[in-house]
């Protein structure tokens, strides 16, 4: 359970951070600088707390310089000068939220930050994007988003679980332990994830370290003072990682088959688990998920949350793993947790975005709610997103608001300790004592120049040197390290005119490869710029090829990152005329359409594809 599991998330940000440097922007960003105030001081005045740890009736609470200046029970009179006064009354101060699993990509920090998620744990991505942001946010730049703290590559085997989604080195010889550990140290890991995964939960066998070197890898990162977590799917596996020393699970673990083998299991694990000191993330959200349960949906379709939520997060939280539902085995896992809870196990609130049925920032609301169904008091499930976390992680300075503290704080109507839903009811965020203001991506929606149906490319007097103004360029995978390549070209059509050959190889290089020839639409604009197509209603072209089943991937501002997907079928010997219905691609609006790729199969091998008399069709 980790970052990207459908292989069209992480290769269309691959294609979405092309598409940005290109001039798209990213969906949902609204027009001009975002809105903040940092005044001298800012009061919260007369609010009920939650400190972290306990909730207070009333208090007024000082920020000042990125810091908490006081915390003064009751509804003072005494406020410092020049300062910016909120009135708490009927409203709930809480410690900006602590995500404690999250895989971060693209625009993950500024997407928490809009659910008021002040601070994000990452359990695996690319070293260095994470540490790119651990830079800006040292040097005092990430006002406007969520600190992260990262595990960076996790600790895998070869073909072991995790490196289907990024290219990542492997422990493949334990005597490398030590070493490999130490690499991701120098590459600014903030802990170790360790995977042991043996793909018994999956009913098919994984690759994964043997037992004996799982001790060794965590006594490696104990060396270098950082803790050791484990992704573990069931109650073997997360015995082993007890007992070879971890701090910290994160995931909540089928506890066994049948109900004795459950309970034999559940009780030794309680034992051994409170012993050894460790914490738990249950990452309840996408487990939810992954028993065929809709908590995505009904997150999304919250009118406190659907409005800040942009594409990329509206399309993520409608995705599933296509499972069928099982909530009797959901409710064993809920009722798994509370047992931990209550053993004295500390539980930590993570989302485990960005997986289908989640999003980042929402889905830790999800997180919540889904904790007090499991049992937990809300105030427990509070703690769980800001003390808790704190102390796992040793992050002395968040999480709890008193003196000293990072202003890191959130403002609610309601009282979540007596109704957990009120956290989605944000009043204000702070980041480092800065007013941040929410983004709402529904509320700008820009005009869109209109592209009438018609012929986009027939490629007539077409040269190698038009192609690039007639708006086609090629596109692989190379862009992300991967080793595809394609190459265009022009060919005599059915009636002696010209079409585009497209050739090209798909390689092993990149987890999920590409290569293909992409039209952008905006004539005369960078190559992902929106257009207003509204007026069509179908893609029609002419095809022949070689090498399997072809794709058209879609780009458009209402599937955010990830584009949808058609696949159709061409043959070396005759042409073919392909007609695909725009509603055919899952989520599109071609009111804000940008682009189309036509690539070769998924599959590694060479591959020949000719288009022709390219068109949108009322």
């Amino acid at each position: 359970m980790t970052a990207c599991t459908r292989p069209s998330i992480l290769f269309a940000l691959c294609l979405f951070f092309a598409a940005v440097a290109a001039g798209w922007p990213a969906a949902g960003a609204v027009e001009g600088e975002e809105s903040a105030t940092h005044a001298a001081a800012t009061v919260i005045r007369g609010a009920r707390v939650f400190t972290g740890d306990a909730m207070l009736a009333q208090a007024t609470v000082v920020l000042r310089n990125g810091r908490i200046e006081s915390v003064v029970p009751g509804r003072t009179e005494s406020l410092p000068a020049g300062a910016d006064v909120v009135d708490g009354a009927g409203l709930t101060l809480l410690p900006g939220l602590i995500d404690s699993h999250t895989h971060n990509y693209g625009a993950a920090l500024e997407q928490a930050l809009n659910f008021g998620v002040t601070t994000t744990l990452d359990m695996f991505t690319e070293p260095n994007a994470a540490a790119a942001w651990r830079r800006e946010q040292a040097a005092g730049e990430a006002a406007a988003r969520a600190d992260l703290f990262s595990a960076g590559v996790l600790v895998t085997v070869k073909g072991g679980h995790g490196t289907q989604f990024l290219p990542i080195p492997t422990l493949d010889d334990p005597e490398q332990a030590e070493a490999f550990v130490a690499a991701r140290v120098a590459e600014g890991s903030d802990y170790i994830k360790i995977v042991y995964e043996t793909g018994a939960a999956m009913g098919r066998p994984l690759p994964t370290h043997a037992p004996a070197t799982l001790k060794r890898l965590v006594d490696a990162a104990h060396s270098h003072d950082k803790l050791a977590v484990f992704h573990v799917s069931t109650a073997a596996e997360a015995r082993s990682a007890i007992d070879a020393g971890a701090d910290g699970l994160m995931h909540m673990y089928q506890a066994g088959q049948t109900p004795d083998e459950a309970g034999e299991r559940a009780a030794d694990l309680l034992a051994a688990a409170k012993q050894a000191g460790i914490f738990v993330t249950p990452t309840l959200a996408v487990i939810e998920t992954l028993h065929g349960l809709e908590g995505g949906a009904e997150l999304a379709a919250d009118a406190r949350i659907a409005p800040f939520l942009d594409p990329d997060q509206r399309n993520s939280l409608g995705r599933d793993f296509g499972l069928p539902a099982r909530p009797d085995a959901f409710q064993a896992l809920l009722d798994s947790a509370l047992a931990l809870h209550d053993a004295g196990v500390p539980t930590l609130a993570g989302s485990d975005a960005l997986n289908p049925g989640t999003a980042y920032g929402a889905s830790l609301h999800r997180e919540l709610e889904l904790l007090v169904a499991a049992g937990l008091e809300p105030s427990a499930a509070l703690r769980a997103a800001t003390a808790a976390p704190a102390d796992a992680f040793g992050l002395a300075d968040r999480g709890r608001i008193a003196p000293g503290k990072k202003a890191d704080v959130l403002l609610v109507r309601g009282d979540p300790s007596a109704d957990i839903l009120a956290t989605r009811d944000i009043v204000a965020i702070w980041k480092d004592g800065v007013y941040f203001e929410r983004r709402r991506p529904d509320a700008a929606v820009p005009d869109r120049p209109v592209l009438q149906p018609g012929k986009l490319s027939d490629f007539e007097a077409a040269t190698l040197a038009t192609l690039p103004q007639r708006g086609w360029q090629p596109s692989t995978d190379a862009m992300m390290g991967g080793d595809s390549t394609v190459q265009l070209g022009l060919v005599a059509d059915a009636a002696g005119g010209t079409a585009l050959r497209i050739d090209g190889e798909i390689g092993m290089g990149f987890p999920y490869p590409w290569a293909g020839a992409m039209i952008g639409l905006a004539a005369g604009q960078a190559m992902m710029q929106p257009v207003d197509a509204s007026a069509s209603r179908v893609l029609r072209f002419d095809a022949r090829g070689r090498g399997g089943t072809f794709r058209v991937l879609a780009f458009a501002e209402s599937l955010g990152t990830a584009p949808a997907t058609v696949v159709f079928d061409a043959n070396a010997e005759q042409w073919t005329a392909v007609e695909i219905a725009l509603d055919a691609f899952a989520g599109l609006n071609a009111k804000g359409l940008a682009a189309f790729l036509f690539a070769g199969p998924a599959t590694p091998g060479t591959f020949q594809l000719d288009i022709d008399n390219v068109e949108l069709k009322p």
